[in-house]
């Protein structure tokens, strides 16, 4: 093969992958509109008076969850709601001293009359879903809101979202995840600025248009009828909730995405609790996408349009995936425009990559003039870490197309100790880091200035990462 050939053959792959990507940068893209067109044009419905404030349970699945499980106790036991109408279930799965502190509170609240308990499994079967599931045989209250160890919510949380209810076709109220304190690291303000993105465009956007979006398992409130009718919590996938929803979605019922209902949360503390919770929602993500696209793409109750909109929302952590695969093709691109006609140089190698940086710095821009300049940087780090998980997501992704099911690993809510060990995953991170930055330093040699800032931005991420892993758990 001669060496225009083979230039040719890299220019071709490299304007591939971007134009699969495509795919997801313009469904992005029509989601930011759609959540600046919706915000210019706020809607809050007209929510009827309850004439009376129905029964509601409160469970609150928890495994091993010491350092947190009495704030959360104490928060909802705090809830603006009445006594008579509340049931707490606390769904205690620990095999720590997580039992004798729930105990404690447990016998705390009820001596003050509040009804609460806490049920003990013998078996962690199912992992949260059987726990949810679990709570569910032991009540009959038609209302169940679900909050997550970490989550604090507000004392007017119910009394926020119970009305949404009056409606009989509403399903789900999901409220929106915020933060309960100010990021303090790179990678809080990260993983807070992919929390943030999610739910002020991505869920803001679907609701307002009428589109599918899912309950974030935790933070919403179910209706019983609802999860009964679309077959119950299941536990062969690891995103339990987006599974519930999609299948309750199928039967037609609706949800509503309260924007303006807050529950703050914490958020990940450092690299080896986001990697633990990236990784669990992208295996069950991609589990959710072979359990259900099938049967919605041969669904004649399902638009063409819906089922390709779908398919992106499943299927969106391919997208750092692809975005590093060009980081890594990046050397061989800067050298093949050496060898290519300008023409084909500019259409299949520069325009794509100035693109992404352009975008890039767009977004970074318009962050730092809406919330000033330290907004924009975090664009920027976002993308670079984003780049950096890439390697986690792909093989769980993988994972999670090949197989159902799987180990429920929870986020763990303080930061772990550090240390020297080897991790395969990490010296692999290392490696594409490396690789990356070779890539970066073959970009400059060749004069490739276009396609430079992309495997910088992967180096940097993955260092981070593969560092985060071999080393322990320090702060980035």
């Amino acid at each position: 093969m001669s060496a225009t050939s083979a230039a040719l053959a890299i220019a071709l792959a490299n304007i591939g992958l971007w134009s699969l990507l495509n795919f997801w940068v313009y469904y992005n893209l029509f989601l930011i509109w759609l959540a600046w067109r919706g915000r210019r044009d706020p809607v809050h419905p007209a929510l009827k008076e309850l004439s009376e404030w129905p029964a509601v349970t409160v469970q609150l699945p928890l495994y091993n969850e010491a350092e947190v499980c009495e704030t959360l106790i104490d928060a909802v036991a705090a809830l603006d709601y009445p006594r008579d109408r509340l049931r707490i279930q606390v769904l205690d799965d620990s095999t720590d001293d997580t039992v004798q502190r729930v105990a404690g509170k447990v016998a705390e609240y009820r001596a003050q009359g509040l009804h609460i308990e806490q049920i003990r499994r013998t078996e962690r079967t199912g992992f949260k879903a059987g726990a949810l599931a679990e709570g569910l045989k032991q009540t009959s209250d038609d209302f169940i809101l679900i909050l997550d160890a970490d989550f604090v919510p507000q004392a007017s949380l119910l009394r926020e979202l119970m009305p949404y209810f009056t409606d009989d076709r509403i399903a789900m109220v999901q409220a929106r995840w915020g933060h309960a304190r100010a990021p303090s690291s790179a990678l809080e303000r990260t993983a807070a600025f992919w929390i943030d993105r999610h739910f002020v465009i991505e869920q803001f956007a679907r609701h307002r248009w009428g589109h599918f979006f899912h309950f974030n398992g935790t933070g919403g409130i179910w209706r019983r009828s609802a999860i009964e009718d679309a077959g119950g919590w299941s536990a062969d996938t690891l995103a339990e909730d987006l599974d519930l929803s999609l299948r309750a979605w199928s039967k037609g019922w609706r949800f509503v995405y309260a924007d303006d209902v807050v529950v703050p949360a914490l958020l990940p503390p450092d690299v080896r609790a986001l990697r633990i919770q990236q990784a669990r929602w992208a295996k069950g993500a991609f589990q959710v996408a072979r359990k259900h696209l099938p049967t919605l793409w041969r669904s004649r109750r399902v638009t063409r349009r819906d089922a390709t909109l779908l398919s992106l929302h499943l299927t969106g952590y391919s997208f750092p995936i692809l975005l590093l695969s060009l980081a890594l093709l990046a050397g061989p691109v800067a050298w093949a425009r050496t060898e290519l006609h300008w023409f084909l140089r500019l259409w299949l190698v520069d325009l794509p990559a100035v693109g992404f940086v352009v975008g890039l710095l767009v977004q970074a821009a318009f962050a730092t003039i809406r919330r000033g300049r330290s907004a924009g940087w975090v664009e920027i780090e976002a993308s670079s870490l984003g780049l950096g998980l890439a390697p986690l997501v792909a093989r769980n992704g993988l994972k999670g197309i090949r197989q159902f099911g799987g180990t429920f690993q929870r986020t763990p809510k303080l930061t772990g100790g550090s240390g020297w060990r080897f991790d395969g995953d990490g010296a692999v991170e290392l490696l594409l880091a490396v690789a990356c930055t070779a890539g970066a330093g073959m970009a400059a040699f060749y004069g490739g200035w276009t396609v430079l800032p992309l495997p910088l931005l992967a180096g940097i991420g993955l260092l981070v990462f593969g560092w985060g892993a071999v080393r322990g758990t320090p702060r980035a």
